[in-house]
């Protein structure tokens, strides 16, 4: 058994290693593909061939959509182009999950105006104080303008039918189902957006209108209002054939936070002169960087999110990133970022911070196949857990709400909602 563990942890070594190794080729052919990759390296694969599987999905799902056709890539069109993106027509939260557990329809309905009201995804992976050690590392996350980051979770046509199918858009259906398991071909994709204000330059971000939530200085909601909004985080999560734990592809608009320079063994913060960075601060003080800004308070059953004192809804809370970006992921980015088909799109202004995926998909005795890398955060998702974060590691452990069973490493489920019980009405 000392064994066994010295090799795996010889082997994870090997690995940290590998994913810093240099020097790399100076180029990398970095075909534009409108079509998403159907097969994924194998896992024995370095970084940077998964990170090259990453960018290929990142530019098909965010190739210009076919109008009327949700999911659908007009390949007649660029990167940059006019259009939503393949992955803005892919059905939201708000779209498979409807009031009172209504069947949501067919896959193909028409694009409704978008609405954004999460401000804190950590919280509502759980609902219960029975999981409240979650939700405590989350918290919302306000930007250096003094403006809440929204999130919104959306699915492709795979997912979609396949909760449909299985009428798990209803609560008690799939609080009652042990053996979700989702078929290959799936994706689901979770975004972060900022309020562009007057000092962001919008060229720079994938950009919509939406309506968002207000809320008072206390974080509580106080009505809707429309905002124009900019892209800062993208995760994207395929199952394809060979990794029944999925692969975890992670993004981040590059002026989130400074990039990171090794200067004699110490990471330092490089930040461009004249960039205005939404999260970061370099007059803050280290002991404020990545802190929650909750005083958790018990309400019912629920854990509810207070500003700390002498703070509100409005106060910055300062990041930085904990985990710089591989060397090899940078090359990565490097290349497709100086893709001569991608200067006319925001793509150019987006980097991946890694790409997690097992080691060993088809190891019995290990169901989560072994993370690698065993880190993986993005800052405006995982913002304040960021020394311990492991999608791979949190998904593994997805539920329904109120449900002992295992969702496929899918949160989607939380959102689902019970049908509407008739009222008894008294007989005149």
């Amino acid at each position: 058994m000392k064994t066994l563990l010295r090799v795996m942890l010889l082997g994870l070594v090997s690995l940290s290693a590998q994913a810093r190794e240099a020097p790399q080729p100076s180029t990398l052919a970095t075909q534009l593909n409108c079509q998403a990759p159907t097969s994924a390296p194998a896992a024995t694969a370095s970084q940077d061939q998964f990170d090259q599987y990453s960018w290929q999905l990142f530019i098909a799902l965010n190739w210009p959509a076919q109008d009327g056709q949700r999911g659908t890539p007009n390949c007649s069109k660029q990167p940059g182009d006019s259009g939503y993106t393949v992955w803005q027509t892919y059905k939201t939260v708000s779209e498979i999950f409807l009031p009172g557990a209504a069947n949501p329809g067919p896959w193909n309905s028409p694009l409704t105006a978008r609405s954004l009201g999460i401000i804190n995804i950590a919280a509502l992976k759980n609902s219960s104080l029975v999981n409240s050690i979650d939700q405590a590392v989350g918290g919302w996350l306000i930007d250096q303008a003094g403006n809440p980051t929204y999130y919104d979770i959306s699915a492709n046509q795979a997912s979609y039918n396949y909760i449909v199918g299985n009428n798990f858009y209803n609560a008690n259906v799939v609080s009652k189902a042990n053996t979700i398991n989702f078929p290959n071909g799936v994706i689901e994709v979770k975004s972060s957006w900022r309020i562009l204000t007057a000092r962001d330059n919008a060229s720079h971000y994938l950009t919509q209108f939406a309506r968002v939530a207000r809320f008072n200085s206390q974080g509580q909601r106080m009505g809707v209002g429309e905002a124009y909004l900019g892209l800062v985080g993208l995760h994207i999560i395929t199952k394809v054939n060979g990794y029944p734990q999925w692969i975890w592809s992670t993004f981040e608009q590059v002026e989130n936070v400074p990039p990171k320079a090794n200067v004699n063994g110490q990471w330092v913060d490089q930040p461009v002169v004249g960039t205005a960075y939404s999260y970061f601060n370099a007059a803050a003080p280290a002991a404020t960087l990545n802190q929650s800004p909750c005083n958790w308070q018990t309400q019912g059953t629920q854990l509810v999110c207070v500003p700390k004192p002498g703070t509100t809804f409005q106060t910055p809370n300062p990041l930085n990133r904990v985990t710089p970006i591989a060397d090899v992921t940078q090359w990565v980015n490097n290349n497709y970022r100086t893709n001569p088909g991608l200067q006319r799109s925001v793509l150019k202004y987006y980097q991946l911070i890694t790409t997690q995926r097992p080691l060993m998909p088809n190891n019995p005795s290990n169901p989560l196949g072994q993370p690698t890398p065993a880190l993986s955060a993005n800052v405006t998702m995982e913002s304040y857990i960021q020394p311990n974060s492991s999608c791979m590691n949190c998904h593994s452990m997805a539920t329904p709400v109120k449900s002992p069973f295992k969702s496929d490493f899918s949160y989607l489920f939380k959102f689902a909602n019970a049908p509407v019980t008739p009222h008894a009405t008294d007989k005149e």
